[in-house]
């Protein structure tokens, strides 16, 4: 009498194979992720940075905060909004700006993923 189906080897053969790709499909779709996060904080440093320079450019110096918008000392808004964390960072701050004199600061993203990135004055 011959049976159809498979055995109990032949299954697990195949669930632990689909078990290996299904893990590294997920492996694969967070490294990528994170990476794709870290590429925003990186833009969104630089858009940053360049309304910054604008800033000093027409003023001579950097403005003393920017927790809402970039906005010079005479009035000129470079950037609407400063941008947030992609993820919601939980170290606090989502960027951080640090005005150290009227021609430097330290910008940094707290929550970047693949060590620490910091901008500063060229």
């Amino acid at each position: 009498m011959k049976k159809n189906g498979f055995t109990f080897v032949e299954l697990l053969v195949v669930i632990t194979i689909v078990g290996v790709i299904f893990a590294a499909g997920v492996v694969s779709f967070t490294t990528i992720t994170s990476r794709s996060r870290d590429a925003r904080r990186k833009a969104d440093l630089e858009s940053v940075r360049q309304a910054l320079e604008m800033c000093r450019s027409l003023t001579g110096s950097y403005p003393v905060d920017i927790s809402s918008n970039v906005t010079c000392s005479v009035g000129v808004v470079l950037l609407a909004k400063t941008p947030t964390d992609p993820k919601g960072c939980s170290a606090g701050s989502d960027y951080t700006y640090s005005w150290t004199s009227a021609t430097a600061y330290i910008l940094s993203a707290p929550c970047f993923e693949d060590g620490s990135y910091q901008v500063t004055n060229p």
